[in-house]
């Protein structure tokens, strides 16, 4: 059976949410975990930073590898590892086994989103790709939202460390089918160029990219990371209710993304403007996510604060499926590369979010002083989108896969 356009999107969509799934549920877990372990808040920021760590220095590498041999033992490869450190963070008995396993966890996942987002760019022509990222992230904001309450369901019923387990075990049954089915196509890569590292390392909408990037991780890794231990500790919530309220933000991403991904393509066709089309939906939901963040720090119960990063949430993801479609229209044949220099700039973001969440928390006795940070660096990021411009390509024309594909 060969693969179809519909089918590359499922499994994509559903390796996005075995991702968040698994990132997520240490989130939902760590209550527990800090408790039996017996771990202070800001050794538990360095196990959040530990995996972000290693997941940035890993990251172009495996996106220079996909882009190498292709998509498909790369994909294979990152999420059978991944899982089998998602199902090893359940047989850890101390801090030091911890920060180790979720350090390697880091790597094994590098490059995922970079890969994915390249394997569907050979199967969309570039007028479609901003939709087929939004489906991609979609199954991101899905599996975030999905986790902590089936997390917190199951750590309830079985514990934490047999919850890994289970998760773990769902990202090994993906890669057995993906790899039985999927192929790099539609045509086959037959010949690999060495990657233009000079070019790349001085294309200034890359940079520009990487730290719109950058100020757009800040904010959101709050939820993967602190947000069920925000609820419990300053509105008095249980476990099992935080979780649910920490759902909401996701939910609303995924709502995002898709609104973003249709909405972009039909923006581009409709005013013929691509640099510019891209250029409001970043600038517009950077602004609107940073007056979200802002409003959650100023809320007083957990539900008005909830909503709040729901809406800036939604309003965020809207212009992930455009930033996807724009690095890897920008990298054509290397998108994975440029792709992972991008996401590596996000990585940086999540390690030092992680860590400083607890540092301010722990300082100025909130949270809410992380909600207005924050909403400091969207508000930056808004303004990064001025110097993005899609049409820059790091080589010209798109990849032979793109200029190739008919639809099916």
């Amino acid at each position: 059976m060969s693969p179809t356009r519909g089918g590359v999107l499922l499994l994509g969509f559903l390796m996005s949410v075995i991702t968040y799934l698994d990132r997520v549920c240490l989130s939902a877990a760590a209550p527990a975990i800090t408790r039996d372990l017996g771990l202070t808040s800001m050794q538990m920021g360095y196990v959040f930073s530990a995996f972000a760590l290693s997941y940035a220095i890993f990251e172009i590498p495996a996106g220079w590898w996909g882009d190498r041999i292709g998509q498909r033992p790369v994909l294979t490869r990152i999420v059978a590892g991944w899982s089998v450190f998602t199902i090893l963070t359940g047989l850890v008995w101390s801090y030091a086994g911890l920060l180790a396993t979720r350090f390697i966890f880091g790597g094994a996942e590098a490059g995922a989103f970079p890969n994915l987002s390249r394997a569907l760019a050979r199967w969309y022509r570039p007028e479609e790709r901003s939709w087929a990222n939004g489906v991609m992230w979609t199954g991101a904001r899905v599996g975030g939202a999905v986790a902590p309450a089936l997390a917190a369901l199951l750590i309830g019923y079985i514990g934490w460390r047999t919850t890994f387990a289970v998760f773990g075990a769902v990202g090994l049954v993906w890669c057995a089918a993906f790899w039985r089915w999927y192929r790099d196509g539609p045509l086959e890569p037959s010949a690999h160029t060495a990657a233009p590292w000079g070019r790349l390392l001085s294309h200034s909408t890359l940079w520009a990219l990487s730290a719109m990037y950058f100020c757009s991780t800040y904010g959101f890794y709050f939820y993967v990371t602190w947000l069920p231990t925000f609820l419990m500790r300053e509105h008095g919530l249980t476990l099992q209710q935080s979780s649910f309220y920490a759902a909401a933000p996701l939910a609303a991403g995924a709502v995002g993304c898709m609104i973003g991904g249709i909405f972009a393509d039909k923006l581009v066709r409709r005013t013929g403007n691509l640099k510019w089309a891209r250029r409001a939906i970043g600038i517009s939901g950077f602004t609107l996510a940073a007056l979200g963040f802002g409003f959650a720090a100023a809320s007083h119960s957990p539900l008005a604060a909830v909503l709040c990063m729901a809406f800036a949430s939604c309003c965020h993801d809207m212009t992930l499926p455009v930033t996807w479609a724009t690095v890897t229209d920008v990298g054509g044949e290397f998108g994975g590369t440029t792709s992972a220099f991008m996401n590596m700039a996000s990585s940086v973001s999540a390690m030092i979010s992680a860590t400083s969440a607890a540092w301010l928390a722990t300082t100025f006795g909130t949270f809410d002083v992380v909600l207005a940070a924050a909403a400091g660096t969207y508000f930056v990021g808004a303004l990064l989108w001025l110097y993005i411009d899609p049409t820059r390509r790091l080589t010209p024309g798109d990849s032979p896969a793109a200029r190739s594909l008919s639809p099916s």
